[in-house]
């Protein structure tokens, strides 16, 4: 046996089935489970707290709507901003000289961006503190994206960058034969990590800290993590192949710091117990 045959020969079809036109796959079946189990968790926050469980659906709805917005906006205008902004068209209708393309790449950073303003303007719309709202939904959001990075493993995207290491996965469904990092498990362990630790910080002490102070925790445990992790992600543009820094670290840190302004604007503040 050769050290090649330790690595994980990762050959799964994205699809669950197929007939005809219509196509079940995996990715789309774990957004769907991590917007399920995200929105249980919202629901318990909300019956634990008393609160009425009119803002389940509302909010849901807006951060869902966040997501795929801010997403597929990130993905073109962070990534490929020379491409996007000369073909403007082709971020949401997926044809290029005649020739469908399909509408591929989401940015998770994008996302974040969109979610937090939808949450903003959802919670001067129900009359709630905004970073009371953002809060409680900062609480749900790691757990969603440890599904999504599951789908992304299931789609065989977000490649690592090759490596020796004997955990590595050779994507034979991208008839690739050498290994990967498999940078989307990396994500996905830390994402449900980070929800264990959040919540459980939030059952414990969210009726003792400042409004806030989830959300910088949470920007801090994710995107610094995330910092590292992007070590470990093939380039995605040319600007990632010259630059110091990715695309997706240098977004990971202004979340990270904003997560760290947040914490120590909160510390500044006089105590209204």
């Amino acid at each position: 046996m050769t050290i090649f045959d330790c690595y994980i020969r990762w050959n799964v079809s994205p699809e669950i089935f197929s007939a005809g036109q219509l196509s079940v796959r995996y990715y789309g079946l774990l957004m769907f489970v991590a917007f399920v189990m995200s929105s249980f968790v919202f629901y318990r926050i909300l019956k634990h707290e008393g609160e009425s469980l009119f803002l389940l659906p509302v909010t849901v709805n807006m951060v869902f709507l966040g997501t795929l917005i801010g997403a597929r906006l990130g993905e073109c205008l962070f990534y490929f901003p020379e491409y996007y902004l000369k073909n403007p068209l082709e971020i949401i209708v997926p044809f290029h000289d005649g020739k469908y393309t399909g509408i591929g790449g989401l940015s998770s950073h994008g996302a974040a961006f969109a979610i937090l303003i939808f949450l903003y303007f959802t919670a001067k719309t129900i009359k709630k503190p905004p970073l009371w709202l953002i809060d409680r939904v900062c609480v749900t959001i790691p757990l969603a994206a440890f599904f999504i990075r599951m789908g992304n493993l299931m789609n065989s995207e977000i490649l690592g960058t090759a490596t020796s290491v004997p955990w590595g996965f050779v994507f034979e469904s991208r008839g690739e034969n050498f290994p990967r990092h498999p940078v989307q498990l990396y994500e996905a362990v830390c994402y449900l990590i980070v929800f264990f630790v959040i919540y459980r910080f939030y059952r414990k002490r969210h009726d003792k800290i400042r409004q806030g102070t989830v959300s910088g925790l949470f920007l801090i445990l994710i995107f610094f993590p995330r910092f590292i992790l992007e070590i470990f992600k093939a380039p995605i543009n040319e600007f990632d192949k010259h630059s110091l820094f990715s695309t997706g670290q240098y977004l990971s840190l202004f979340f990270a710091f904003a997560g760290v302004a947040l914490l120590t604007s909160l510390s500044m503040k006089p105590d209204q117990s």
